[in-house]
Order: structure tokens, then sequence, then C-alpha cells
């Protein structure tokens, strides 16, 4: 029964949510227009109000159901033209909506809404008289809400739930039948060729024959030997036409499939896409009763206007900043826009304008945040950065004001006096840069026509795959996202120059700052490109600032899912995501803003760029590992760990696969998984003890098997350490491999 009631719960909430939007978007049209609704549109309301009453019914919501008949029947009066639907009683039903939604949340943080019953109270004043309670049998009747103490919350999981269009579905659906379709046709494709190994056997085992009836015709000269050696061979010329008619049809058909796959592996990929796209509007509309709430602790009068019709982004990215989005709106209300009676005494309006304007550009999101109040004091900020050691007072002051806002970037950095709620701790705009950069995209902040400050965040429209261009740097591959690029070139050395000893070259006439991606991560950088008179070069773009990256070569474009490394990242948090390539290594992923911003302090010279350094002695051949697990995310994780440490690392997905490269090329240790399909882990350590050539490479199990008897059985195979995966550490491991070997 409680699984049902949860089940009831978390459909309501996605119904709730939806009542309480489409009501909230009526009254914002009538806002806009400065009237009254429509008759159309106040029938919807009414109706909105109607079915949340029922629905909150249904689930023995209480509270709900109390503050929706209350809606209902005030929607009820306004459309018999008794009570006019002004800026109080819209202010009120504000209010309301706003408790509603307080209590969802409190079922979800186990806590009582507070809200409840002020909203309560406030509709029946606007209502003259308690309006009659919602009309259901006697025996039904719920007991009245308490007035004078918050509502308790019944205990509720809520579940993460995704609206797609009909239309998206059947995209889905015909992609995932296309995709069963093609996976019919590849095992009759696997049919035909177990069928040609068995004809390869065959012509072997004829081939045998015939070099053993060629042995006995050479030693005794027999007619009849050498009749059946004829005979033999041309049994071997008819199956070799026939193997290789069968090779040819089994190549083409596995072509075509193969081109089937990647057009419904796109296709697939592209209906997800599109699924995951959803309103922007859904971004916005949080924000309101929050920029209320916030101004009348500050004791503000404040404007919030929103626009982002027809915008629609992906999901996740609109998850991801919504935390960046209510710290630059707080930051708003509490730095920049004004107290009534300052505002007066400047001569503006009493109530200061924030926007939030959210559009597109191309594939990337912008949301601007602006306000109309006094601005970023930049002299103020260079005074704190002299204050707080960040730059010296000369620098401060011949600092450009975009210089100077790149510091109220800085974790930590604030200008405020005090810390409120609100404020004053710097930690706001570092969160939201953070965040940003996460995304791989960019903020700027600019001051706002008229006074006041615009904040943009450029984000792309989706995380689901990226355009990215792969390049190779001193031997790793790098991956860096085509949004920033502005084009790839290759310049003569002979054209690098020295601006302020740092190196520059000239492009389209004008100079041109050159840089490293190593120069970034505070690595050394060692060219291995082919040519040493031209350098290949990435022109990453920002505005009107342009940043050539040099590189060893550029591989190719391609579309890649972005992936967090977790435990992998490193280089001082610089890296924290990547993609994993067609050969299961890992390119790491570089934001081209962090090129941009860090070309100024990347230590790259002339020197390091130009040819003829003197060549390095060999490095010893580092010991080679390998990897055996049939999770993909497992394998590609322990690959970067370990190849982050300079070890050489092979992969395999199960114990099969795994003795069929050991005996290919030896390793110098294997870290095996225990579930895997075909053959298991602990099938591996027999396998390999039984093996001559194979039963000193030393093995560490890591597995998510922590019983003490799988513990035992793997170290009396003859493991050599095992490693449990819920507690896994990447340092413990490491520490074992260096035990070990």
């Amino acid at each position: 029964m409680q699984d049902i009631r949860q089940k009831l719960l978390a459909t309501f909430q996605i119904e709730h949510r939806d009542h309480t939007e489409q009501i909230r978007s009526l009254l914002a049209m009538k806002e806009k227009t400065g009237g009254q609704p429509e008759p159309p549109e106040l029938e919807e309301m009414f109706r909105r109000a109607h079915s949340l009453k029922g629905a909150a019914r249904a689930v023995d919501l209480e509270p709900i159901e109390e503050l929706a008949h209350r809606l209902e029947t005030l929607f009820s009066r306004v459309r018999k033209g008794v009570c006019a639907l002004d800026r109080e009683v819209a202010s009120v039903v504000e209010q309301v909506l706003d408790a509603s939604e307080d209590y969802i949340a409190g079922l979800a943080e186990n806590r009582p809404a507070s809200c409840v019953p002020a909203a309560l109270q406030a509709i029946e004043r606007v209502l003259g008289v308690p309006s009659e309670p919602a009309s259901v049998p006697a025996q039904e009747l719920p007991p009245p809400v308490a007035r004078d103490q918050p509502v308790t919350a019944p205990s509720f999981q809520p579940v993460e739930m995704v609206r797609i269009t009909a239309k998206n579905f059947e995209g889905l659906f015909r992609s995932a039948g296309g995709l069963v379709t093609e996976s019919q046709r590849q095992e009759r494709l696997t049919a035909s060729l177990n069928n040609l190994v068995r004809e390869i056997a065959q012509l072997e085992k004829t081939s045998d024959q015939a070099r053993q009836s060629a042995a006995e015709a050479s030693r005794a000269g027999s007619r009849r030997e050498l009749a059946r050696l004829a005979s033999h061979l041309d049994s071997m010329q008819r199956m070799l036409r026939d193997v290789s008619r069968q090779a040819g049809r089994l190549r083409r058909s596995h072509q075509r499939s193969s081109w089937t796959l990647r057009q419904l592996g796109k296709q697939l990929q592209q209906d997800i896409w599109q699924a995951r796209m959803v309103p922007a509007e859904s971004l916005v509309e949080g924000y309101r009763r929050m920029v209320r709430d916030l101004a009348r602790e500050e004791g503000k009068e404040i404007e919030f206007q929103t626009t982002s019709a027809g915008i629609h982004a992906d999901r996740r990215v609109l998850e991801a900043l919504k935390d960046p989005v209510v710290h630059l709106l707080r930051n708003a209300i509490s730095h920049g826009i004004e107290s009534p009676s300052e505002r007066a005494r400047k001569g503006k309006p009493p109530a200061g304008l924030l926007t939030l304007r959210v559009d597109t550009n191309g594939q990337l999101l912008t949301l601007s945040i602006q306000d109309d109040g006094r601005g970023v004091d930049f002299a103020r900020v260079a005074s704190v950065a002299v204050r707080e050691g960040i730059l010296p007072e000369g620098v401060a002051v011949a600092s450009s004001p975009r210089d100077l806002t790149r510091i109220l970037l800085l974790p930590g950095f604030s200008t405020a006096g005090a810390v409120t709620s609100l404020s004053g701790r710097g930690m706001g705009l570092s969160v939201v840069y953070e965040a940003v950069r996460r995304l791989q995209g960019d903020l700027d902040i600019q001051p706002a026509n008229g006074g006041g400050t615009a904040i943009t965040l450029s984000v792309p429209l989706t995380i689901a795959t990226h355009p990215l261009i792969l390049v190779d740097s001193s031997g790793q591959k790098f991956a860096i996202p085509m949004l920033g690029i502005e084009s790839l070139r290759r310049i003569p050395v002979s054209s690098i120059e020295t601006v302020e000893g740092k190196p520059v070259t000239i492009l389209d006439g004008k100079p041109v700052p050159l840089t490293t991606i190593q120069g970034l991560l505070g690595l050394e950088y060692a060219s291995t490109r082919a040519d040493p008179e031209q350098l290949p070069v990435v022109v990453l773009q920002s505005g009107v600032e342009r940043v050539a990256v040099v590189v060893d070569g550029v591989t190719r474009e391609t579309d890649a899912v972005i992936q967090d490394l977790g435990p992998a990242a490193g280089c001082g948090g610089r890296i924290s995501s990547g993609v994993v390539v067609e050969d299961g290594t890992v390119a790491f992923l570089i934001n081209p803003l962090e090129l941009m911003q860090g070309s100024a302090r990347s230590a790259v010279t002339v020197g390091s760029l130009l040819p003829g350094k003197a060549p390095a002695p060999p490095e010893p051949i580092p010991p080679s590992i390998l990897v055996v697990d049939d999770s993909m995310t497992t394998r590609t994780l322990e690959k970067s760990i370990l190849e982050a440490r300079g070890y050489r690392v092979r992969v395999a997905v199960d114990g099969v696969e795994a003795l069929e490269k050991l005996r290919q090329e030896r390793a110098d240790l294997v870290i095996a998984d225990i579930e895997m399909p075909r053959l298991n882990g602990f099938g591996l350590i027999e396998a390999m003890k039984k093996d001559r050539d194979l039963e000193r490479i030393p093995v560490i199990i890591v597995s998510s098997l922590e019983r003490r008897a799988d513990q035992e059985r793997g170290l009396a195979l003859g493991a050599d350490a095992y490693v449990v995966k819920r507690k896994f550490d990447q340092e413990e491991l490491l520490a074992t491999i260096r035990q070990i070997l």
C-alpha cells in the first residue's frame, strides 16, 4: 500500500506543477495586458483550480485541497463579475500558489509547510468571509486546517519525471524499432560468418590432406597418389572460390549494416536529444516568488521581468543553471538595486527593474540578468583587491573594468561591508563561474545601459553530445569544444615574434598570443610534431580577443559525450571532464575560456616552441597493465588513473579476451573484476596459473563482491591482492600496484 501511495504522490507532483504553472502563466498574461483576463482565460484558471482540488482529494492532501477550493471560489466570483482580478487579488493568488508549492516541497523534505495558514487567511480576506468548504460528503469532509500552526506534510519520496511530446515519442519508437530490425540482421550476418568459419576449417582440413598426398606421391611416385592429390587440389579450388564469394557478400553486407547502424544510432541520439529539450520557461517560473520574498526581506521594491518565449534547451543544462541564476538574482537584489529612498534621491523610480532574458545564439543558450541599480563600484573592487593582496596597488589602478570584473569571480572575494543572509561571503560569483565553466561556457560582466549591471551566461544548448576537435599535444590527446574555435591554421616557425617576453604570431595583421595546453596546466611542453618548421595552431576567440594554441597535430572533428572524470581529475582542477575515443583512450577536455584566460599566465617561451632541442635520453619502458572488466565506465576510469601515473594500459571485457591478449603480448600485471561474461575473474586466474607462460604474472582483483568467502577464494586461487569496489580508493590501488611491481 505504501508503494501505491508513493506512486500516486509522484503522479500528483507532476499534475500539481502543471496546474500551478498554467495559472501563473495566465496571471502573467493579465499583468502584461494590464486589464481583466478574457472569459476563456478565466474559465481555464477556474478549471485548473477545480482539477487541482479533485486531484488533491484523491491523494488525501487536505491542505492543498483547501487552497485549491478557495482559488476555485475566487475565480468563480471573478467570472461572475462579483470581484475584480486586480493587482492586490493577483498577489494573493500568487501567495496561494506559493503556499501550495511550499507544501509539495515539504513532502519531499519531510518538513511542515509554514505558508499554508497565512495563505488561507489572505484569500479568505479577499473573499470577504470564509468560503464554503469543499463539497464532499460529511463523513469525508476534511477537518479545517489550523490557522495558527504549520501544516505537517506526510513523508514523500519525489520521483524525477521527464515529459516528451507524442512526436518525440514516435521518433524514439521508430528508431528503437529500426535498431531491433538491424540487430536481427546482425544475427543473420553472424550465422553466415559462422558458416564461413566452418568452411574455412574444412578448407584447412582438405589442405592438410593435399599436403599429405603430395608427400606420399613424392615418395612413391604413384599415379594413384597423384590422382588423389589432383582431386584434393580441385576440391580446394572449388572451396576457395565459394569462400571468396561468401566473403565478398559478407563484406558488402557488413558495410551496409555498419552504415545502417551508424545512421540509426545518430537518429536515436537526435531523438533522445529532442526529448531532453524542455521549455526554458521551466527555469524562469521558479524565480518569481524568490525575487518577491528576497525583495521584501531587503525592504526593496522590485519589478521582475522575464522573457523566454519559445526557447528550448537541454533539461540537464537548465538544471545546472538553476543555482547560478539564484546567485546572480540574489546579488542583484542585495548589491545592485538600491532602497526606495536611495533611488528617490537619485531620481529613479522607487521600484528597481530586474530582468532575466533567455535566448539562443546559434548552438548557445544565453541568459542575461540585468538590473538598473548602482552598478559595479570598480574603485571599491580595486581597493579590496589591493587590501587582500590580489593585486599590487600600481597594477590595480591601471587595470581595466574588464580585468577587475574577473577578480569578482575569485572564490572568497567580496566587496560587501557585512555578511548577511544574502551576501558578503564572496562565494556567489565564483560558484556561478565554476558552474558555467563545467558546462564549457562563458561569463561576461558589463555595465548596463543607463546604469546597473548586465551579466550574461553563455553555455551550450545541450550536453548530450558536443562537437569537438581532437588534438595531440606532447603525446596526450585533448578535446576542445568547437564553439570556442575561430580557425585551424599552420604558421611558420619563422613568424614567431616576442612581445614583452611572450611569444606571439601575426594573424590577419594583428598580434595574437601563442600558448600551449601544457602551459595552461602547468606542465612542460615537449613537441612531437613531424615538421619542425611549421606549427599547427588552434585559434580560439572570445569577443574580440584571440589566442593561438600550439598543438602537435589535429586528429579530427567528432561528436562525443562528455563525461565527468571524478577521481581522475587533476591539474589543479582545470581538467574535470573527458571523452572516450574509439581506441578506448581518454581525451581530456579543455575549456576554451580557460585557455583564453590562462594564456596570460602561461610560462610558454619562444625557445620551447622552436626546434633544435637536444634529444632527451630514452626513458625506461613503463610497466604494462591489463585491466579486465565488463563495465566500460570502470575500464575507462581505471585506465585513466593508471595512464596518468605513467603505466602502459590495455583493456579486456572478460576473461576470454584477457587470455587472448596475454598470449599475444604479456603484461606485467593484471587487474581483474570477478563478475564477467564468458569467463569470470576466478576462471581467469585459474587459467593463468595453469599456463606456464602466464602463471608468474601478478593479479589484483578489484570487485564489488565483498564477502569474506569471495576474498579468500580469490587469494587461494593465486590473486596477489583483493580490492573491494565499494570502498575503492585510487591511492590504495596505486599503492598496491607499486608494492607488487
